[in-house]
């Protein structure tokens, strides 16, 4: 009987193995050095909402300069890219989520851009409008609440990259609250099916949760990875409260948002800088901007010629 005594410790031995490794992806955040911490403190920037689809025409002539005009006001704004859940590859429902926070009572025409949640303005939009409303949500802002935020990455390979985020807040927190968390994604089309022509989008908002200041979920779009949160992420050190969210796979970035009956309160961006802008494949608008660009050359050359005269 030993023979089959030994044979059956073995099995069990296996199993045991077997079973340590398959939760190896999940303890690996609890046990290993993050591969790679960021972190950022503010809370006085500006929450810019796109609402903008890959199959918009006149987007694809915004879309790009908007993407330069976030990067260069990063101190001041945070952008947050909202693709319509109708026949874009990049929807979700978080969408029509933001959107019904608005109290929008009309047809919404594509792009159209919020500050704060106001200063609505649609359609083809120039850069130098987008300045005047960034100026003017700055000084409509009161005051904002001061927040500090790390993002902690593991590479888990041959399984998904594993992204813990820590958010603290600098100050007690209205009980009407409300602390929005964005995921922030640079997706790239993969198919001709409703595709203006930009291949690249930045700064697409892939999942989104809200909670309560004592860390109650009050909504929760999961996407394709889902968020882990639960009873013990919320902890106290010195009476400040610390929230803690989990999620998987390729990230650019997070966007906290504090609202309440006021409005925005306060946004903080972090990104991952190591991920630099892909440029959109977009050859209408260069050849427009190099026919631009020649032109403008040739009537300078034209201007001077008549000016020897």
């Amino acid at each position: 009987m030993r023979p089959v005594t030994s044979a059956h410790n073995m099995q069990m031995r296996m199993l045991l193995v077997l079973f340590v490794l398959l939760l190896q992806p999940f303890a690996l955040a609890d046990t290993a050095t993050p591969t790679e911490t960021r972190e950022a403190h503010g809370g006085h920037a500006i929450l810019l909402e796109q609402y903008t689809a890959t199959w918009c025409d006149s987007c694809a002539t915004i879309d790009p300069w908007v993407t330069d005009f976030a990067d260069s006001h990063s101190s001041r704004v945070e952008r947050v890219a909202l693709h319509p859940n109708d026949h874009d590859p990049f929807g979700n429902p978080l969408t029509t989520e933001r959107i019904a926070l608005k109290q929008v009572e009309h047809q919404l025409q594509l792009p159209t851009f919020w500050f704060d949640g106001q200063g609505e303005l649609q359609g083809a939009v120039s850069q130098s409008l987008l300045e005047n409303e960034l100026r003017s949500a700055e000084a409509n802002r009161a005051d904002w609440i001061g927040m500090s935020v790390w993002w902690d990455s593991w590479e888990n390979s041959p399984h998904d990259d594993i992204h813990r985020f820590h958010l603290n807040i600098d100050e007690d927190l209205p009980p009407d609250a409300i602390i929005t968390v964005f995921r922030l994604e640079t997706l790239e089309m993969t198919s001709e099916i409703a595709n203006n022509g930009i291949d690249v989008h930045h700064d697409v908002a892939t999942q989104m949760i809200s909670f309560s200041p004592n860390g109650s979920v009050l909504d929760s779009f999961d996407g394709v990875h889902g968020w882990d949160i639960s009873t013990g992420n919320l902890y106290s050190e010195g009476g400040i409260p610390v929230y803690t969210l989990e999620t998987y796979g390729e990230v650019d970035g997070f966007v906290t948002v504090i609202e309440d009956n006021v409005g925005v309160r306060g946004a903080i961006g972090i990104s991952n800088e190591e991920m630099p802008r892909k440029a959109e494949n977009n050859r209408n608008l260069a050849m427009f901007f190099l026919v631009g660009a020649v032109s403008y050359t040739h009537l300078r050359a034209h201007e001077t010629r008549e000016d020897l005269g």
